[in-house]
């Protein structure tokens, strides 16, 4: 072979080897540059946060938009509307979904584990559960509060419709009928649930930590789970998977720099310094290396999802236990 062919022959073989990493990157570059995230002040919508406020996503080629939802209802509704690309909700709400039918969103990973966070908080006459007899105590209905409620009163003996009277509020009205006296108790998340405490004569009766099955499998009343609209991720995977990329980042943000998270999330949460960090104090980050075991193989979550929708069954909330397992994407699971 002479020199000249030689040369050739590299100068083609280096340009195929370029051309074949060029491809490569194109396509992994998103398809749309823009993502509508659905979140609120509720600490699984952290990451969201912190990673739009810090440039994580920007980094990865996406803008991403947070819109603001008071539950997870309304949250997921405008997902499987179209009107949100990406969000976190409470399983509960997305059990419902997929108890009916709904095939408009698909999940893909849990961020936080959180118990101690969320629970029953009452007025100082009420001493214990037992105490909750004759009262009046607040929870908004459908929500992880909601179960954590009814499981409590099961555990007790207590028929919420008999021995007590159970209102449907708001978590942001709560501390208002709390300081009136409307209610005796309330279920309540953070941030709210710090407020409530921080009111005088308030106590914490119990939190998710009581919950039935909190005790066997781990699994809190209405664990956070994330979720990408099904058409969207389809249509745009690279953009999907950049959004994972940079929302995980933004989890190990979380773990590893809580006081500059806490700066930019009080912006979100209203709370000051000191509660924003108790907060995340209270709260176990689950990075991305360990989603792959928790929603595919062997898949911890989901089982325990499945637990909590034949539950929410037995409690007349949803009328079938769907297939948990038939809404995971595989694909983006990080």
């Amino acid at each position: 072979m002479n020199k000249l062919l030689k040369k050739t022959l590299c100068v083609l073989a280096g340009a195929m080897l370029l051309l074949g990493g060029v491809g490569v990157h194109a396509q992994e570059t998103p398809e749309k540059v823009t993502v509508i995230y659905g979140g609120s002040s509720w600490l699984g919508h952290y990451p969201a946060w912190v990673g739009i406020e810090k440039g994580l996503f920007q980094k990865h080629g996406l803008g991403v938009l947070f819109q603001n939802f008071y539950a997870s209802s309304g949250r997921m509704g405008s997902l499987v509307a179209g009107d949100l690309d990406v969000a976190s909700t409470g399983s509960i709400s997305a059990i419902a979904l997929m108890a009916a039918g709904s095939k408009g969103f698909m999940a893909f990973g849990t961020q936080d584990s959180y118990a101690t966070v969320e629970g029953i908080i009452a007025r100082e006459g009420i001493k214990t559960l037992a105490d909750l007899k004759g009262k009046r105590i607040a929870a908004p209905f459908a929500s992880s509060a909601h179960v954590l409620v009814l499981d409590i009163l099961e555990q007790q003996g207590l028929d919420p419709e008999k021995d007590l009277t159970l209102l449907n509020l708001k978590v942001n009205e709560m501390p208002a009928a709390m300081g009136s006296g409307e209610i005796d108790a309330c279920a309540a998340w953070t941030p709210h649930f710090n407020k409530l405490l921080n009111m005088p004569g308030n106590h914490l009766l119990v939190n998710d930590t009581e919950f039935s099955l909190y005790k066997k499998y781990k699994l809190g009343p209405g664990p956070d789970l994330l979720v990408v609209r099904t058409e969207f991720a389809k249509k745009y995977p690279n953009t999907s998977k950049a959004f994972v990329k940079g929302y995980f980042e933004a989890v190990d943000m979380l773990i590893n720099e809580p006081e500059e998270c806490a700066k930019v999330l009080m912006k979100l949460t209203n709370l000051s310094m000191e509660d924003q960090m108790t907060v995340l104090n209270d709260i176990e980050w689950i990075p991305g290396d360990q989603q792959g075991a928790l929603m595919v193989d062997p898949g911890d979550f989901v089982t325990g999802m499945q637990q909590l929708a034949e539950f929410l069954v037995k409690h007349k909330q949803i009328d079938n236990a769907p297939p948990v397992k038939e809404w995971i994407m595989e694909s983006i699971v990080p």
